[in-house]
């Protein structure tokens, strides 16, 4: 992992942003719908929208479309409520200074997104959403179409987030991956799922920017 990267590719809730989606909830109502229409089978093991793909197959598009529909009022519902960590514009700014790519991706929507950081675009020079995003996270192509934008090799860049899916998708694209204790998932999970580094929060890399962070690494928690 360099120890200085050319980019750093942040995921959004949890990381950037204090998270607050029902995920639970999401997918019972996105169930409820499947059922609804007639879908009898066992629920698809895995995340909602790769589960979401394979009802789509029985059921067609247009259970797709209301189940997008559903988890996009949900996940605006949930930015009302939401806002940004408060190191969250000061770290993008200071990787801008230092002329460090920025980068954002999720598997949030657009709108939602805009909603609590209505500045992103200023802020970093990528930024894919779920709908620009073909194959999202944990694929590793959501993380290869952020480098290819920002035109930094993957072993110049960093990726940056608080589940899983973050290090396994910056993982398997040939990131460094820094795992954040800020969003739902321990330090340990982290590490397992591929983070060569974990931090608090996103914040602390303002602490000792960029350099000489200890591997797999814990800085004491800082409000």
């Amino acid at each position: 992992m360099t120890e200085k990267p050319k980019a750093v590719i942040f995921d959004f809730d949890g990381t950037l942003a204090e998270l607050n989606i029902d995920f639970a909830m999401m997918a019972q109502h996105v169930e409820a719908l499947a059922r609804q229409m007639g879908y009898d089978a066992p629920w698809p093991e895995g995340y909602l929208l790769e589960a979401m793909a394979q009802v789509q197959l029985v059921l067609g598009n247009g259970f797709d479309q209301q189940a997008r529909r559903i988890i996009r009022d949900i996940e605006v519902e949930a930015a009302d409520r939401a806002e940004l960590f408060s190191f969250t514009r000061p770290l993008l700014d200071h990787l801008g200074a230092m002329g460090i790519g920025r980068a954002v991706i999720s598997r949030n929507c657009d709108v939602a997104i805009r909603r609590v950081f209505p500045d992103i675009d200023e802020k970093c020079e990528v930024f894919v959403p779920r709908e620009l995003a073909p194959r999202p996270k944990p694929h590793p192509d959501h993380v290869v179409q952020a480098l290819e934008a920002l035109k930094v090799a993957p072993g110049d860049a960093w990726m940056v987030g608080d589940h899983p899916t973050d290090m396994q998708a910056g993982k398997a694209a040939g990131c460094g991956c820094v795992g954040v204790a800020s969003g739902r998932t321990s330090p340990d999970d982290l590490i397992r799922a591929g983070a060569d580094k974990v931090l608090p929060h996103s914040g602390a890399m303002l602490a000792r920017p960029m350099l000489g962070l200890p591997s797999r690494g814990q800085y004491p928690v800082q409000g």
